[in-house]
């Protein structure tokens, strides 16, 4: 498995303690076994990589992770200061309504406007606050209470909403959809090296691709060069699955036109096992939207599935989702508490092929065994 993971300041070694918790999870929900190994870390801290494990009473699957990083830069977009991050993600923003993409985003999935509109609405509150405060006390004594009230709302929302993030985020998304980051096409170039590389081992059965969010995006672009580079291999079979994806965010920019190539050459690829899991409870994706269908392409979309976090999770856990746009957001990684159809863990290591076989709940039975049908189907 080659994991891109989305617009988040976690790194590698970080995301491979959240994924090795997420494959406890799993162990623990279906009643299996789970090995996990240490990382492996090149020199050039791009790639890391561990190998994982899940076993039933009846089968064994062994697969080594890779994640494929960039956090760095994430990281450097988060460290700089609020006040140019909110003139930068402001003019990101209004691009969006100059270009139309705000239009085109509407009539792929409406709600996804809520995302859009969140950052606005913290720093018009701010800017609210601070009018109706200056104006009530009045005088210089107003322009102090004024300017304590505006700062004041957008570190609140900056705390508990977010505010930098959503906002580096933007700024980031214009950046990728107009081509203003050589140093990420220099790391979207070493994902398609792992991409080719993979596609060539003959030690596995498959090769699954997982991008999550924005994540998604630099995977597609890194699968269409290596796509373009060695377009027929003879080796393990091929899986893309996008969790939450956000390609619609990006390609419906004007200016995103290698994405649009990428989606189309991806498209057009046969014998590709392509799904895509969303959540109507996720604002940050596109619920339910073919990106092929959507973007006017040629070829073959996703297989679509949808997900509801209610009936991945025990109450407790539900109720902290619920109220976190970011915890949702987070829902396909973190795994689950409830035995479901979709899991991270069974996606990574499980019995079946991805795209092909049954669904965890109909692949696995009581106690972690394959289930009774399965065993006849493969008899």
């Amino acid at each position: 498995m080659l994991h891109v993971p989305g617009y988040e300041p976690l790194t590698a070694e970080a995301q491979r303690r959240r994924l090795t918790r997420t494959l406890a999870c799993s162990a623990a929900t279906w009643g299996l076994r789970v090995t996990s190994g240490p990382p492996d870390i090149p020199a050039d801290g791009a790639v890391l990589s561990f190998r994982a494990g899940l076993a039933g009473p009846d089968w064994a699957t062994e697969a080594e992770i890779r994640i494929l990083a960039w956090d760095d830069m994430i990281a450097r977009d988060l460290a700089a200061p609020l006040p140019r991050l909110i003139l930068r993600g402001g003019a990101a923003l209004a691009a969006l309504l100059r270009d139309g993409t705000l239009g085109r985003y509407r009539a792929a999935h409406w709600r996804y406007l809520l995302f859009v509109a969140l950052p606005v609405t913290i720093l018009a509150a701010a800017v609210v606050a601070g009018l109706v405060g200056g104006l009530l006390a009045g005088g210089w004594v107003g322009v102090l209470v004024g300017s304590a009230l505006a700062v004041g709302v957008v570190l609140a929302g900056d705390r508990w909403m977010h505010l930098r993030h959503l906002l580096a985020d933007w700024v980031f998304a214009r950046d990728l959809a107009r081509g203003a980051r050589p140093e990420l096409d220099t790391r979207i170039e070493r994902f398609a090296q792992e991409i080719v590389a993979a596609r060539h081992r003959q030690d596995v059965d498959e090769v699954a691709l997982v991008g999550h969010s924005l994540g998604m995006v630099l995977l597609c672009e890194a699968l269409a060069t290596a796509l373009a580079r060695d377009p027929q291999v003879p080796g393990p079979r091929l899986a893309l699955v996008g969790l939450g994806s956000s390609v619609l965010k990006i390609a419906l920019m004007p200016q995103a036109r290698r994405l649009r190539e990428a989606m189309a050459r991806i498209a057009a690829t046969p014998g590709l096992a392509w799904m895509e899991f969303t959540s109507r409870r996720d604002l940050v994706c596109f619920h339910r939207a073919d990106p092929v269908a959507v973007l006017g392409l040629a070829g073959q979309g996703p297989r679509l599935e949808r997900i509801h976090p209610r009936a991945m999770l025990p109450h407790a856990a539900w109720c902290r989702v619920r109220r976190s746009m970011l915890r949702a957001h987070r829902i396909y990684v973190t795994g689950c508490g409830r035995r479901y159809f979709y899991d991270w863990g069974l996606l990574a290591c499980g019995p079946g092929a991805v795209g092909r076989d049954p669904f965890p709940d109909q692949l696995i039975g009581p106690g972690g065994a394959l289930a009774a049908a399965t065993q006849e189907q493969a008899a």
